[in-house]
């Protein structure tokens, strides 16, 4: 049984996608050599008319291209999602260590995200659970808003107010709580606060009880590529610790892993 009939036994089977990523499927295997119209028709079963309409269209998105002796390969796009993929395998491998010390230091949940610019929200790559048996529930890989979260603000701190307003309209600002920011002047306001300090805070403006300190990460650009956090409930996230001891060890941490990333800026 082939790739496609595999694919066409799942209830969520949908023709289209399924082809296309069965003729991507095909390709790959082919290396540099790469596959003729009538090889990749072959392999997958289909009629050439059919396979050359889905090629083209790949083409046109750049997950494949045409060489001169008219074989298909992978295309461009396969380049960035491969270096965004060996970014983020390097950013949590440098941010590990750091993690697992503001893990022993404040015993509280550590999280490491990145911002999707398409989704318009933030990412968590990687997560260290509290060591006080209290389990938040934003996991590995699930998403975020950027407004409400204090990761969220430290992504988008070194964007200017047009870039700011146009990720935010994606999602938009809903109140999640008492406390979540809803206006965007408002929100401007506080991520100025964010570049003036070196730190976000989410005071309970996400989720109920659960507070948050973050800093942001830099690369050798100078450019934001994730945040760090410090999360907890609000009994043992006291506001007062939060400006002092946990904007510190939060600070100090994105910036071990900041300059393991070639920064070389100065502290916040």
């Amino acid at each position: 049984m082939n790739t496609l009939r595999r694919i066409m036994d799942s209830k969520f089977y949908v023709q289209s996608i399924a082809r296309a990523f069965t003729i991507l499927d095909e390709v790959s295997k082919a290396n540099d050599h790469g596959l003729s119209l009538s090889e990749i028709a072959d392999k997958i079963g289909l009629p050439i008319s059919t396979v050359y309409r889905i090629v083209q269209n790949l083409i046109a998105w750049q997950y494949l291209a045409e060489k001169d002796n008219g074989n298909y390969t992978l295309g461009f796009t396969y380049l960035t999602f491969g270096n965004i993929v060996k970014r983020d395998l390097v950013l949590t491998d440098y941010a590990r260590k750091y993690m697992e010390e503001l893990n022993q230091k404040t015993k509280e949940t550590i999280y490491l995200a990145i911002l999707d610019k398409m989704a318009g929200d933030i990412i968590y790559i990687d997560k260290l659970e509290s060591l006080r048996n209290i389990k938040l529930a934003a996991g590995v890989g699930s998403h975020n808003y950027i407004h409400s979260t204090a990761n969220g603000k430290c992504l988008v701190s070194k964007l200017g107010n047009d870039k700011l307003r146009e990720i935010l309209s994606v999602k938009g600002l809903p109140r999640l709580s008492d406390n979540t920011i809803t206006d965007f002047a408002a929100f401007a306001a506080e991520i100025k606060k964010v570049r003036e300090s070196g730190y976000a805070v989410d005071d309970i403006e996400n989720e109920p009880g659960v507070r948050c300190v973050a800093a942001p990460i830099y690369d050798y650009t100078g450019s934001v590529v994730a945040a760090l956090s410090i999360s907890g409930v609000e009994a043992n996230m006291d506001l007062d610790v939060i400006a002092g001891e946990y904007s510190r060890l939060v600070k100090e941490a994105a910036l071990g892993i900041s300059r393991q990333m070639g920064y070389d800026g100065g502290t916040r």
